[in-house]
């Protein structure tokens, strides 16, 4: 049996190009998920605070993120997946409930109560103890929470790091499962949470100071993740220095999955699980004065997440889905993978295998924290403080809604914002309610 610890303890530094991570397990412990061709597993991977703009995938040159390029040319990409609450518990009642954030407190069967009573093992791996503790939470047939170490400085190698011993874990799990005869003819859903850039910015320091040129300062040493206001007269270099680090903390996450992924897929294609990697919400770096979740405002660097569905089977490989998707979609997707019961209070969401095989559509999403509400359409991002206080933005142009029109557009306010209370009193409704036409003067993205 391999050490999972020992193996991302290997991992070179890509900032060292002659040393270019190539991971290999040994040869004798490479069937790591022998798992029964008619079964459907399933492997969730949630990673909080990973902004997409960050990633290869999402168009990011910046930061090399090799394994993500290859799971991208592997699965389905969704470009525009966004949160409907950057409140955790709230963005996790949405994963496992099916509800949307704007619907009211609702008894419905969560995910995991629902696979397990089908017969599905249910396992939930995660560092954050809101999660653990979720309400929903309780489905799962069994929960590994892995120990947080406080932190005072940057991981001496990649084995030290939060993310690598949470990966660990989940590699060593599906090692036993392998190896466990009542788990062979056992179909499970495997759901891993990690704190990401939530928790400590642990990457060993070569991580962030590979991104800083000879003219940069040094990146600055600090772990924990920073939460405050941008000052108007901000030196650019402060900012510079926590993108850095972030962007180390993304190197460190992609050095790490190529890991886990090889173990995911070291069986025959024929036995491999479906993955979905996604996050619950991102990180402000500096937009709208904003380093990290200081307030509850809501605008794409709070919403935008990535999100990556890789099918056993090769299908919609390379397929990048312009559809507008949020987390009740994941619910729906995982009951429709397992063939599970879906019961009409927890509705909201709709499969993205649905919405790839162009059976269902989303032409609208929003999203609520506080007192602040959001409407997303394909060509609108309307942003309400308040009753009264909306901005707005064109989209997809301004992807992360720096340049604000509503003096030049004020004749679609309102009807942008009838869209949006519509969408509230849909999303808190038992029964479903079909949503009205989008009007074309709001639909045209030709303005």
């Amino acid at each position: 049996m391999i050490c999972a610890e020992s193996e991302f303890s290997r991992i070179r530094l890509r900032c060292q190009p002659q040393q270019h991570f190539a991971p290999s397990l040994p040869v004798a412990n490479r069937r790591v998920c022998a798992y029964n061709p008619a079964m459907k597993n399933a492997i969730v991977l949630v990673i909080d605070r990973l902004n997409a703009g960050f990633l290869g995938p999402y168009g990011n040159t910046w930061v090399e993120t090799p394994c993500f390029n290859q799971l991208a040319a592997e699965s389905a990409l969704f470009e525009f997946a966004l949160s409907d609450s950057p409140d955790l518990p709230t963005g996790y009642r949405s994963f496992w409930s099916g509800l949307h954030a704007m619907s009211g407190h609702r008894d419905v069967p969560g995910l995991a109560s629902t696979a397990s009573a089908a017969g599905i093992h249910t396992v939930l791996i995660t560092d954050d103890e809101q999660v653990a503790a979720h309400p929903w939470a309780d489905g799962f047939r069994e929960k590994i929470a892995v120990p947080v170490s406080p932190l005072v400085q940057a991981a001496a190698e990649i084995g030290q790091t939060q993310l690598a011993q949470l990966l660990a874990t989940a590699i060593e799990w599906l090692q036993a499962a392998s190896a466990s005869s009542t788990m062979a003819d056992r179909p499970f859903l495997l759901w891993i949470h990690s704190r990401g850039m939530q928790g400590p910015w642990d990457a060993p320091f070569e991580f962030r100071e590979q991104f800083a040129d000879e003219d940069d300062p040094v990146p600055p040493k600090f772990v924990a993740p920073p939460v405050r206001w941008v000052a108007e007269d901000e030196d650019p270099d402060q900012l510079l220095g926590v993108q850095h680090a972030y962007a180390g903390q993304i190197s460190l996450l992609d050095s790490c999955l190529e890991v886990f992924l090889e173990a995911c897929w070291a069986g025959p294609e024929a036995n491999q699980p479906l993955f979905l990697l996604t996050s619950p919400r991102g990180y402000p770096l500096g937009e709208h004065r904003r380093l990290g979740p200081v307030d509850q405002t809501i605008y794409g660097e709070h919403l935008h997440v990535p999100c990556l569905i890789r099918y056993p089977d090769g299908a919609h490989a390379l397929v990048r889905c312009h559809e507008l998707v949020q987390p009740s979609d994941v619910f729906a997707t995982l009951l429709d993978w397992f063939a599970l019961p879906r019961v009409a209070a927890a509705r909201w969401g709709q499969s993205l295998t649905n919405l790839l095989d162009g059976q269902a559509h989303s032409d609208r999403v929003a999203a609520v924290s506080g007192s602040c509400r959001a409407l997303r359409t394909a060509a609108w991002f309307l942003h309400c403080d308040g009753d009264s206080n909306c901005s707005l933005f064109a989209k997809p142009d301004d992807r992360w809604e720096a340049n604000e029109v509503s003096d030049r557009c004020r004749e679609l306010l309102p009807g942008l914002i009838a869209l949006l209370d519509e969408f509230q009193r849909a999303a808190s409704c038992v029964e479903p309610v079909q949503l009205s036409e989008i009007p074309p003067a709001i639909a045209n993205s030709q303005r």
